[in-house]
């Protein structure tokens, strides 16, 4: 079997010597091969491999390697058209994308089967024919599949690829990390040493901290010494070294270390190969031994299809050409199929067509290297990685340092209960929930820690000339490298700093306001009216009653002067006595009514004056309590923004160079931004007539109410600190807004200050490093393994419901939606007080009906078993009579005299009125009679 090697794009240059050497050592056959090289392609360092001859056994096929130029297709079209003048049986390409197609094209036309030994991302479509093309992917190619894993494994950012000649990606689509959300870029390195000196420094301003280098020895030990004299082997910057070949030098390299990734490779295996190439292994590259093997391959295919169809073309008529016979379609697709069949174990895996390819299953090996002095200290095994399973480490990270860190973190200020100062243990500055999540992180991803606070004490806001403050600022002078608090993940800050996964819920901006204070009165009915008019209707209460009483005795039309007018049928005449008068009055007053008027037209014309008064005092009150609690319920409270942009009597901004202020700022200059283009196509004089009438509405149809709250915000001033915020809304007259957390946190340690309004604007909390820092991969794994441990949980518990300085507050009842109890109670206790003087009133009854009487005839010394009637008789010297007589009714009556006149003559006297109650209530016991 006679050898065939093919260039393949993403190999070193120079296998096109070892095809022109091993073709000329075989006498030509009729089974020739074509294949189609780079004439670029040159290593002096690929002849010492070619000193020793690869044994073959039966040559059995013949290999024309033609040069391609890459800047004339037709030129090298036309020398493969040369060369198929004596037949082919098959074509192999590995040239560049300028010259590949037409190559791929004239195969098809000519029925022949064809092999891509280039990155198929160089590949047409329709260089994909199911039946003639054979895919074979370089094993250049299949070692950039490990980057993509490297980066999403460890959450980086950006990334910077520099590459040489070598991987050939001067000639490839930069596809690499295609779909991998991470920024980065790609660059040839520099062959001139201050180039490349000048190359790195830009990377380095760029605050690059992780490449990956694609180059072969030669260019690697140059760009590791130019790393090593800009100090890029510091601890926050790592280096992946990808190359074809196992050695690695940096002679200028006093300190440093790489992640040098190479294929491993099958020992058993090294004598053959030793035997077939040459002694130097320290120069061989991938390509070349992967090209060994394949062109083993291809020997073995030949031998099973024993190829008998050529195809020739004519010399002088290189474009006329027929289309293929059927049988030299069929045999090459019988040596498409035979390559899909067969395997070969080779020295750095296995070969075999999988995914659509003719592919070797590589096992990447990943090694910490360390240079002392320039000299190697050797490879730390950090893992491994193959197509199928990815990265398979022996590390937590590939970036993790080998030694434990001190790392700088900043905070801003006082952000309770997130970061304040500790006041109540000497051992620690501060504490807070932020402080006891970084001592976790610490403890898990390994580092120690020195804290210090911002020099203006703020988170960081961006100013009109592009300058930070705050922690932001700096992270981005490189003064730390953590800042930790209540650092909200904001578009314009992610473009300066990098953010760890967030460690707190969405937090968003609401209003601090002090609270409202209610006067609550039981009686806040009776405080309608001012005290002396109370008096004064008390006094005229009284008055008229007095009056009434008055006017009732001294008025001859009157019933008390007119008795005999009443002849005991109907109700008995209403005397208006002083107690007749107070309830007159009192009843007046009242839906129910006063009663029966006085008789007197004096009389009627005092009452009807007192109920005049009193419709106009009822009337005066009713309106007076209505208007009082409707304006009490009716005072403006601010529950939004709409509500402070409506009001001008409180005062409201955020905290200078907070999230807050930013928000307002940003939102203001939107709305500016919008009415800018709306004004410029209302204006448009390049808009047809319609157009502009369309356009032209009367009012502006965007709201400027965040311009409205900025410049109202900007009159007003904006404090620096949080206690100065605090301090001016404890004075009543002013609203501060800010951070969702921060504010609740006012509200858990002052029952005099309340969070009002929804959030809004919210996002979350989390961490920031320094841009494409390595820190933000290793505490974001860190902070979701605790959220998968509930830590967080806990500590929200212990900052929040748990807080020791956390205050019980009383319940401030809202009179906005309802009168409280409070201050309609005293309605109750009249209630109260009525019922209660109600039942004084009849004990006092009881009293008088039940024991008065008996009291009374003890009095007058009637034995208790002598009857009622004796004892009245006796009582009036003896003489007196008892007659009863029936009416014609048939009504049985009893009348008690002396034989003269009546006993008991029509007299007012209280002591007879109770005289003949008891007789009335004695008779009507003993006899069963109507006493009259």
């Amino acid at each position: 079997m006679k050898m065939f090697v093919l260039m393949d794009s993403a190999s070193l240059p120079g296998i096109m010597l070892l095809l022109l050497q091993i073709a000329t050592s075989i006498s030509p056959t009729s089974a020739q091969i074509v294949a189609v090289i780079d004439k670029e392609k040159d290593n002096p360092v690929v002849n010492s491999i070619l000193n020793s001859r690869i044994p073959l056994e039966n040559p059995t096929y013949d290999v024309t390697v033609i040069p391609a130029d890459n800047n004339n297709s037709i030129d090298t079209l036309d020398q493969v058209c040369k060369v198929m003048n004596t037949g082919g049986i098959a074509m192999m390409d590995a040239t560049a994308p300028a010259v590949g197609p037409l190559i791929r094209s004239f195969a098809r036309t000519l029925g022949m089967a064809y092999v891509t030994l280039v990155d198929q991302s160089t590949l047409l479509p329709v260089d994909f024919h199911p039946e003639l093309h054979l895919a074979v992917e370089p094993p250049g190619s299949t070692m950039f599949h490990i980057i993509p894993d490297i980066v999403k494994h460890e959450n980086l950012t950006k990334v910077a690829i520099l590459y040489d000649e070598s991987f050939d990606l001067h000639v490839m689509p930069k596809r690499i990390l295609t779909g991998v959300p991470t920024q980065h870029l790609y660059q040839e390195i520099s062959s001139d040493e201050d180039a490349l000196f000048s190359q790195l420094k830009r990377l380095k301003d760029l605050e690059i901290k992780v490449f990956f280098v694609l180059s072969d020895s030669t260019t690697i030990t140059a760009l590791l010494g130019t790393v090593h004299s800009l100090n890029m082997f510091e601890e926050k910057y790592n280096w992946f070294i990808l190359s074809k070949r196992s050695s690695l030098n940096c002679y200028k390299c006093k300190t440093g270390s790489v992640i040098r990734i190479n294929g491993q490779h099958n020992f058993e295996k090294w004598a053959h190969y030793i035997q077939a190439i040459g002694n130097n292994l320290q120069n061989i590259e991938l390509d070349n031994v992967f090209y060994y093997d394949f062109q083993m391959l291809l020997g073995e295919v030949l031998k099973r299809i024993e190829p008998a169809e050529t195809v020739s073309v004519p010399k002088d008529d290189c474009y006329n050409i027929g289309n293929s016979t059927d049988a030299m379609y069929q045999q090459s697709k019988r040596i498409i199929a035979a390559f899909k069949e067969i395997t070969r174990d080779g020295l750095y895996g296995e070969i075999a067509f999988a995914n659509g390819s003719l592919r070797q299953k590589l096992v990447l090996t990943l090694q910490r290297v360390t240079f002392r002095d320039g000299q190697s200290q050797g490879g730390t095994p950090l893992g491994n990685w193959t197509e199928s399973n990815g990265l398979v480490l022996k590390v937590k990270s590939l970036i993790e340092s080998q030694t434990k860190r001190t790392l700088r973190v900043v905070i801003a200020g006082k952000y309770p209960p997130f970061v304040y100062e500790n006041k109540n243990s000497s051992d620690t500055k501060y504490t807070g929930y932020c402080l006891d999540l970084l001592n976790r992180i610490a403890k898990i991803v390994g580092f120690d820690y020195t804290i210090y606070e911002a020099p203006d004490g703020l988170i960081g806001a961006m100013a009109d000339d592009g300058t930070w403050n705050g922690v932001i600022n700096e992270l981005i002078q490189k003064r730390a490298d953590i800042a930790v608090g209540p650092i909200s993940v904001m578009a314009e800050r992610e473009n300066v700093v990098d953010f760890t996964v967030p460690y707190y819920d969405l937090v968003g901006l609401t209003i601090l306001m002090k609270k409202p204070k209610f006067e609550y009165f039981l009686f806040k009915f009776l405080i309608v009216l001012h005290p002396q008019v109370w008096l004064c209707i008390i006094a005229a209460y009284f008055l008229f009653s007095v009056l009434l009483c008055a006017f009732d005795k001294l008025s001859p039309f009157s019933y008390q002067n007119n008795l005999k007018l009443w002849k005991g049928h109907g109700p008995e005449p209403r005397i208006f006595t002083l107690k007749e008068g107070v309830w007159f009055c009192m009843m007046s007053l009242t839906p129910q009514g006063g009663g029966e008027a006085p008789r007197a037209l004096s009389g009627r014309l005092i009452a009807a004056t007192w109920w005049l008064f009193g419709f106009i005092i009822i009337a005066t009150y009713t309106a007076n309590l209505a208007a009082h609690l409707t304006v009490s319920r009716m005072e403006t409270l601010i529950k939004s923004l709409d509500d402070l942009s409506a009001q001008y009597k409180v005062k409201y901004g955020p905290r200078n160079g907070s999230a807050a202020m930013v928000y307002f700022k940003r939102m203001a200059e939107i709305e500016e931004r919008f009415y800018s283009i709306w004004k410029q196509m209302s204006l448009n004089d390049s808009l047809d007539a319609v157009e502009r009438a369309k356009l032209a509405v009367w009012d502006y149809p965007v709201s400027n109410k965040y311009t409205k709250l900025w410049e109202t915000m900007k009159g007003h001033g904006f404090s620096n600190t949080l206690e100065e915020s605090i301090e001016q809304v404890m004075s009543g007259e002013y609203a501060y807004i800010g951070d969702a957390a921060e504010n609740k946190y006012q509200t858990l340690t002052n029952c005099e200050v309340e969070a009002v309004g929804e959030e809004f604007s919210r996002k979350p909390f989390a961490f920031a490093v320094q841009d494409g820092s390595p820190l933000r991969s290793e505490i974001s794994n860190a902070i979701l393994q605790l959220l998968n441990e509930r830590f967080l949980e806990m500590l929200k518990a212990r900052w929040w419901t748990d807080n020791p300085e956390k205050i019980e507050c009383p319940n401030i009842e809202d009179e906005s939606e309802g009168i409280s109890i409070k201050n309609i109670g005293g309605v109750f206790l009249v209630i109260a007080v009525g019922t209660g003087l109600a039942l004084i009133c009849l004990a006092f009854e009881f009293y008088l009906y039940r024991y008065k009487p008996k009291l009374e005839a003890k009095r007058y010394g009637v034995a208790k078993k002598q009857s009622r009637a004796e004892l009245v008789t006796n009582g009036v010297n003896g003489s007196s009579t008892v007659a009863r007589n029936r009416t014609s009714n048939g009504t049985l009556t009893t009348t008690i005299s002396n034989g003269e006149t009546s006993l008991w003559p029509d007299i007012t006297l209280d002591y007879i009125k109770l005289k003949q109650m008891v007789i009335r209530h004695i008779l009507q016991k003993e006899c069963d009679c109507e006493y009259i």
